[in-house]
Parts: C-alpha cells; sequence; structure tokens
C-alpha cells in the first residue's frame, strides 16, 4: 500500500495545500467480476452518460450507492480508509464507468462537493491511460483490484487513448456525518465497526 502526500519528494510538482493520495489493492476478484455486471447493466438504462466530466459511458451517479457488492467491497478496504479517514461518513454517489472508444476520457475535475472523501476502483487491467493527478504530476496505470482514495480538492483527469479493450472503474464520493442531518434509508459505515448500517 502507497500513502501518497504532499511531504514526500517522489513528485515533480508540489502542491501548496495538504492532501493525500492512498494507492492499495484487494485480491477479490469475483466480487469484482459482479460488479462489472452492474456497471455494465447500469450503463443501459443511464441518463446522463457523457453529460458530465466523464465523456464515455457511465452509470447514474447513486447507481451503486445500494449495491451489496459495492458494500462488501468496502468493508474489505475499511483498514485503508481509516489511514486516511477517521471521522464517520455516509455513501453519497457510487457510479461506474466505461471507457472504449479513441474519443472517451475525463476531462479536469475535482470532486470538491464532496466532504469526506473520493476514491476511484480499476475493475479492469491495462494497458490504459490511468488517471492522471496533475498537482502531483501522478499518474496512476489501471490494474484490477486497485484502488485510490483521495482528497475531494485534487484535480484529476483520464487522457484519451486508443482502447483495445474496455476499461471499467467504479468512482465513488463520501460525505462526512453531520449530527444534524437526517440519516432516514441512508447508507452509511460507522467508524471502527466494520459494519454498514
Amino acid at each position: 500500500m502507497e500513502l501518497i502526500d504532499n511531504k514526500d519528494t517522489i513528485f515533480n510538482k508540489k502542491i501548496e495545500s495538504n492532501s493525500y493520495i492512498l494507492i492499495n489493492e484487494i485480491n477479490d476478484f469475483e466480487l469484482i467480476d459482479k460488479l462489472i455486471l452492474s456497471v455494465k447493466e447500469g450503463v443501459k438504462t443511464s441518463t446522463i452518460s457523457g453529460k458530465t466530466n466523464v465523456k464515455g459511458e457511465h452509470t447514474d451517479f447513486t447507481y451503486l450507492s445500494t449495491n451489496p457488492n459495492f458494500h462488501k467491497f468496502l468493508k474489505l478496504i475499511q483498514p485503508s480508509i481509516y489511514k486516511i479517514y477517521e471521522k464517520n461518513f455516509i455513501v453519497r454517489d457510487v457510479w461506474g464507468n466505461i471507457y472504449s472508444k479513441d474519443e472517451h476520457y475525463a476531462q479536469r475535475h475535482s470532486h470538491k462537493e464532496a466532504s469526506g472523501f473520493c476514491g476511484i476502483l480499476y475493475c479492469t487491467d491495462g494497458p490504459g491511460p490511468g488517471t492522471f493527478f496533475d498537482q502531483y504530476d501522478l499518474l496512476i496505470p489501471e490494474k484490477k483490484g486497485k484502488f485510490v482514495l483521495f482528497d475531494p480538492i485534487l484535480y484529476h483527469e483520464v487522457r484519451p487513448y486508443s482502447y483495445k479493450k474496455d476499461r471499467i472503474t467504479i468512482a465513488f464520493n463520501f460525505m462526512e456525518t453531520k449530527p444534524f442531518a437526517d440519516y432516514n434509508n441512508a447508507y452509511f459505515i460507522k467508524k471502527n465497526t466494520g459494519i454498514i448500517l
């Protein structure tokens, strides 16, 4: 596992505010294959595909928020989550992306509307364009089972690429829990319990 912050000297560039990127892997490929099937189904019914920062096919933003296989993934990565985020949080957006054509890419953007943290799960192996975090001058290549947790303020992009096979990822945003919020019917993770409520 790599935990990257802007105090390290391995980057060509250094950003001015404190932030983080954590890179790790899971090896439950059966779980990932189930998630791939869900993404492919969700793309068929998407109302926003191609209308967002992702210029490819993708599901609606909350399509996978209540998916039990995505929640199993969260349980697997909880130790990594608590290395970068110590507060309780709820699942906000979880969507799948399929890049398959030369014109598919994701324009440079951040997820600064998320008050917790963000992430990407790579569901397929490269070769591919990776995810580029320009503030760190860091390119993260695809590998099935690799996941990235990162600060919502960080800008990132997926550059155009000549695809030989589908590039499938799941992206997610989590929100910090607030004591005054109404969480009826919300799915959230309670800190240090390993239980999704």
